[in-house]
């Protein structure tokens, strides 16, 4: 839409036109009048300069007619005055003022208009003293005449009235002229500039163009129209560029905003005033606006159910604004439109955004890092199956009540609670229904104590129990532990519904009280932990609480424990070999590797107190491999000799811990392959324990390993569960009879039924029969009457050392 243009009148064309006209008109009239009046007073000189001569010429015979009071002198005086026709009143005086003579006419009416009546005065009055000479200038009278100075000067005034009409006349042609030069040569030009610009389209300025004057005129205007025909092209090319620009400005921000609301930072920028200037979609939708509303609404109302402090927020927006800080929230309560509780990192920054300065506000919702982090928090202090706490709050918390007990000098209780046979569930009925048992234990202790007492899962099936605050009194404080131990016992062993089914559990529990001989933490828990495996020791299901007795075997146990380690580091343990006989022929037809161990200052240390420790303590994995590896090297010297025979094996006990290890299996092929073991000359030696708990994976195992010509013996065969139904799937090759059946077998005929029902099955099996521990030549006579394969015992030779073992084998 074009604005209207101005009117011809309005145009500055004409207003200049008009000015320059004016201006001439007014300075040439001006010069005129200049003229007219320097004329004026170059007439108005001459004529006082005639006014003089005739005063001059009058004055002398005035004055003698005045002296000589000659009447007729003075009237030819005056007449002779009269003569000009510009006087048309004369008088001439005595010294008393009587008039000796005087006349008078009547003006002449003159034509002369204006100018006469602006320049002079109708009537001019001179008077002469008259003097006679010779008498000391004394004045006789005087002479008075009007004089009529517009007939003196008529013909001046005629001439120029004439003059001036005549400049006006020629004024005006000169300004009727020059207006219509200014008309044809600027105003029309200008005014069809104006309208040309006038029609021109601001958003398509190419469109048109302004019409180009003449050739012949190369002036000013002619520059003007050209230049600014090339200003338009200019401008419609920079338009075209602009409208590029534009668009790709505005695609840009199109993309731009897309990205900013897309991203899941809630973005806003707020002024000093209180207002956004600008949000992202995701601010708007948290506080459930739009964004164009939200830039309406003053921040006072619009986060009054969002934020808790909303001055804070004003004044940290006066901050960024005012001091162009830069400002970390590292975290703010924020509460969504739909109520939801939000917890944000913020970051404002200074931004200048159009024409003031705002603060740029950058929001990342970290509520799901730090319910993740309260989660890690939780976790790290809790059990994950029964939410109870974990070892590191349990150490945290006994720590504080032991101090706590020590400062108040009260007593309190650690309760170590074990379930007894729990592998059962687990292996009968699957790990799922072993943790929803663990669980509903767990809520059963929790139910049983006080509020004040903590509950706290160790591992597996094991929990403990701290009671706080029992009583001033030791012994008062141990009835009430043991009270509780004994609810708690109960509690447990209460039937557990699974699928109609009823499962029934009962617990081990081992009490120590707190603070006792300043004790430390992890010193309370074993304390408690061995109680609890005395409880185990005498039948499980009871209580026990630790005494001295006990520490000192703990302490005679950790002992052990460090005397172990340097033993396995400063190699002090060694291999004997019990001869392996066979009963037919007598000949040597393998060997029992026996761990033995020599103490440097206590000497030999019986198996039976040290293997106890070296599976409590995990030792015995890198002492099971150590036996492995010298009982290898000693089967490849000997078969190097040729004491070694094909047919005969060196049998190696495996502990449950080390067959279950992971890279059994590989270490024992890679110390076959190290030391080129003769096939089949090693026989691994396992229980009726390690098998019955996991039998799949034990098969698979022996399985693998007899596929390298390793043979297995069942040990401790009738001690334990003695299925057939094993027997049938296990690759076992040997039977070995515990020494506990052949130690009675002469004179207890329940032995010997034992005996002779192993040997008989082991036959029909096809299976190999050791019996352990022949001491006397009537056991071996019963044996060989049973056809037992072979034996081993002191009868012939308790285990020996390396050397004698050889000595056996070359005889």
């Amino acid at each position: 839409m074009h604005n209207k243009g101005p009117t011809f009148y309005e145009g500055i064309s004409f207003q200049l036109a008009k000015i320059g006209i004016i201006l001439v008109f007014v300075l040439s009239f001006s010069m005129n009048l200049v003229q007219v009046y320097v004329d004026y007073r170059a007439q108005s000189r001459e004529f006082e300069r005639l006014v003089d001569r005739v005063i001059q010429v009058a004055t002398p015979p005035a004055a003698r007619a005045v002296h000589t009071l000659d009447d007729d002198l003075a009237t030819e005086v005056v007449n002779g005055l009269l003569s000009y026709d510009f006087i048309h009143e004369v008088a001439i005086l005595d010294e008393r003022g009587n008039a000796l003579a005087e006349a008078s006419r009547p003006p002449i009416v003159h034509s002369a208009g204006w100018l006469v009546k602006i320049v002079d005065d109708d009537v001019l009055t001179y008077t002469a003293q008259l003097a006679v000479p010779g008498y000391a200038q004394q004045s006789t009278g005087k002479i008075s005449f009007r004089v009529d100075k517009r007939q003196a000067l008529a013909s001046f005034y005629s001439r120029s009235e004439l003059n001036l009409v005549a400049g006006v006349l020629r004024n005006l042609v000169l300004v009727v002229l020059l207006f219509i030069a200014f008309y044809v040569k600027l105003t029309k030009p200008l005014a069809r500039l104006s309208h040309e610009i006038n029609e021109i389209d601001p958003d398509q300025p190419g469109v048109r163009r302004l019409t180009p004057l003449p050739d012949k005129r190369q002036d000013e205007l002619a520059s003007v129209i050209s230049n600014t025909n090339q200003l338009l092209d200019v401008v419609e090319l920079s338009l075209a560029k602009r409208r590029a620009v534009e668009l790709a400005l505005r695609k840009s921000e199109e993309h731009l905003r897309q990205i900013v609301d897309s991203l899941p930072v809630l973005i806003g920028a707020r002024n000093k005033q209180g207002y956004y200037r600008f949000a992202n979609q995701a601010l708007a939708n948290a506080l459930g606006y739009t964004p164009e509303q939200m830039c309406t609404i003053h921040v006072r109302n619009l986060l009054k159910h969002s934020v808790d402090n909303i001055e804070q927020v004003l004044n940290n927006d006066a901050r960024v604004i005012d001091r162009r800080e830069e400002l970390d929230v590292v975290e703010e309560s924020f509460v969504g439109a739909d109520g939801s509780q939000l917890f944000l990192q913020t970051h404002m920054i200074p931004l200048d955004y159009y024409d003031e300065v705002v603060s740029l506000v950058l929001s990342v919702d970290v509520t799901e890092r730090k319910n993740a982090q309260e989660k890690m928090q939780y976790m790290a202090h809790h059990d994950a199956l029964t939410s109870l706490p974990n070892r590191l709050q349990l150490v945290e918390r006994l720590e504080h009540e032991v101090r706590r007990a020590v400062r108040h000098g009260y007593f309190g209780a650690v309760l170590f609670i074990d379930l007894d046979k729990f592998k059962n569930i687990n292996d009968s009925l699957g790990h799922p229904v072993g943790d929803s048992v663990l669980q509903e234990v767990a809520k059963r202790l929790k139910a049983a104590v006080r509020e004040e007492d903590l509950v706290a899962r160790l591992s597996g099936d094991e929990f403990i129990v701290v009671l706080t605050v029992l009583d001033q009194e030791l012994d008062i404080a141990g009835l009430k532990a043991g009270e509780i131990s004994e609810k708690i016992r109960a509690v447990v062993s209460q039937p557990i519904m699974h699928e109609q089914m009823e499962l029934r559990i009962t617990c081990s529990v081992g009490v120590v009280v707190y603070p006792d001989k300043n004790n430390v933490v992890h010193e309370l828990l074993r304390y408690a932990d061995t109680a609890m495996y005395h409880v185990k020791e005498k039948g499980r299901d009871a209580i026990e609480f630790f005494n001295e007795d006990m520490a000192d075997k703990v302490s005679a146990q950790l002992v052990m424990e460090g005397d172990l380690h340097r033993a396995l580091e400063q190699q002090q343990f060694v291999l004997h070999y019990q001869p392996k006989l066979d009963i037919e022929t007598g000949e040597v037809v393998g060997a029992e590797a026996l761990l033995r161990w020599q103490h440097p200052e206590k000497g030999q240390i019986s198996p039976m107190d040290f293997i106890p420790v070296l599976e409590t303590s995990g030792l015995i994995l890198d002492v099971g491999q150590w036996v492995i590896e010298q009982a290898c090297q000693s089967l490849a010297i000997w078969s190097s000799k040729g004491l070694w025979r094909p047919g005969m094996t060196m049998s190696v006990n495996i502990s449950p811990r080390q067959f279950r290890g992971a890279s059994f299996v590989q270490d024992v092929i890679d110390a076959l392959q190290r030391y080129d073991v003769p096939p089949g000359a090693l026989d691994i030696e396992v229980t009726e324990g390690i098998i019955i708990q996991r039998v799949d994976e034990a098969i698979e195992t022996m399985s693998t390993l007899a596929a390298h010509q390793v043979s297995f013996s069942l040990d401790d065969f009738g001690t334990g569960y003695s299925s057939i139904s094993y027997l049938k799937r296990l690759p076992v090759s040997t039977l070995k009879i515990d020494k506990s059946f052949i130690r009675d077998l002469s004179h207890d005929r329940s032995d010997r039924v034992l005996v002779e029902t192993i040997i008989t099955m082991a036959r029909l099996l096809d299976l190999n029969v050791v019996a352990e521990g022949v001491e006397t030549a009537e056991q071996l006579e019963i044996l060989h009457t049973y056809h037992c394969h072979s034996y081993q015992g002191f009868y012939f030779s308790p285990a020996v050392p390396e050397i004698q073992f050889e000595a056996l084998l070359k005889r």
